[in-house]
């Protein structure tokens, strides 16, 4: 085999390998990066696009004529009027459309790695403007709750020191549990009940037999989570809105149907409307958007006001 090779073949095919392979695979993988350093496909896009097609197509069938033109007419002798003719006319293309499928998976392969990367840059954009939105709502938690405390304490100190003694021992204990929660995302229900008995404690010292609770809880339901301090606000407005006394009490029923945490109370208005600081439901219905797509659930009757809020599987 040896000595029927023709080592002058051999040599020519060497070198055309070569420049197919880096003529053209190499040479349009460095035109691609080359542009995609000096053009970023998300702000000049359009800009990139256009000049890389204008110098691949110029610089492939550049080289392809080359490398055709050094295998026909100086390796083969084949007569340069023939080179644009016939099959090599079809070879010629050939080549150049291969080629220029080459050059496309390069550019391609370049834009898809810019867009991938605006995708994830998108992305976390958005998970950290919405973990902002989330904080900013569970800040707010945190004062209200104190401010409406203080006004309770407030009114006891005048009406009765020795109970506002009480409340200030209540409220710290309590107070402690908001400040634990405050940077969790979720609770278990079992936790949020409990605060839920201590804060109704807290406001039977104030109200005595005015305030009364109900608690129906379905014992598997403790393994749902809920978000912080949800109860608390729910509480909150239900002292906030409704005028209480022992002629007047205020009963109120937690309990769990399905998937859902209900928080129900009857209705003694009163007579002058409280202005409204637009913390209370919007606040849980935004806080629970985080975490489900289940909706928060209102209904209102003449006799009754009633929240569902959904429970979240643990």
């Amino acid at each position: 085999m040896l000595n029927r090779l023709n080592w002058n073949i051999f040599y020519a095919s060497i070198i055309i390998s070569v420049m197919y392979c880096f003529g053209l695979a190499m040479g349009c993988s460095m035109i691609s990066t080359f542009l995609d350093w000096k053009y970023n496909w998300q702000t000049q896009g359009k800009k990139r696009l256009v000049l890389g097609i204008v110098i691949t197509v110029v610089y492939v069938v550049t080289v392809v004529l080359l490398i055709d033109y050094y295998l026909l007419v100086k390796l083969k002798n084949i007569p340069f009027e023939h080179f644009f003719k016939g099959r090599y006319l079809w070879m010629h293309l050939f080549y150049i459309v291969l080629s220029l499928g080459i050059a496309t998976f390069f550019h391609a392969k370049g834009s898809m790695q810019e867009l991938k990367i605006a995708l994830t840059q998108k992305a976390l954009l958005e998970n950290q403007n919405i973990a902002s939105q989330y904080e900013a709502l569970k800040n707010q938690v945190d004062p209200h709750f104190l401010f409406n405390s203080l006004n309770v304490l407030s009114s006891l100190v005048d009406e009765n020191p020795a109970t506002a003694q009480k409340f200030i021992s209540r409220l710290s204990h309590i107070y402690r549990y908001v400040l634990d929660q405050k940077d969790k995302e979720l609770v278990s229900l079992e936790e949020e009940l409990n605060f839920a008995d201590q804060y109704i404690f807290l406001q039977k010292i104030r109200f005595e037999k005015g305030v009364t609770l109900n608690t129906h809880i379905n014992y598997a339901s403790n393994n749902y989570l809920t978000i912080p301090l949800a109860l608390q606000i729910l509480l909150e407005n239900i002292f906030k809105h409704n005028a209480i006394s022992d002629e007047k009490p205020i009963f109120i029923k937690i309990e769990t149907q399905g998937d859902f945490l209900i928080v129900s109370n009857t209705i003694n208005k009163k007579n002058t409307i409280q202005r409204s600081h637009n913390l209370g439901l919007e606040n849980i219905k935004a806080r629970y958007k985080y975490f489900t797509d289940t909706d928060v659930i209102i209904e209102e009757t003449p006799e009754q006001f009633c929240v569902k809020l959904p429970l979240i599987p643990n």
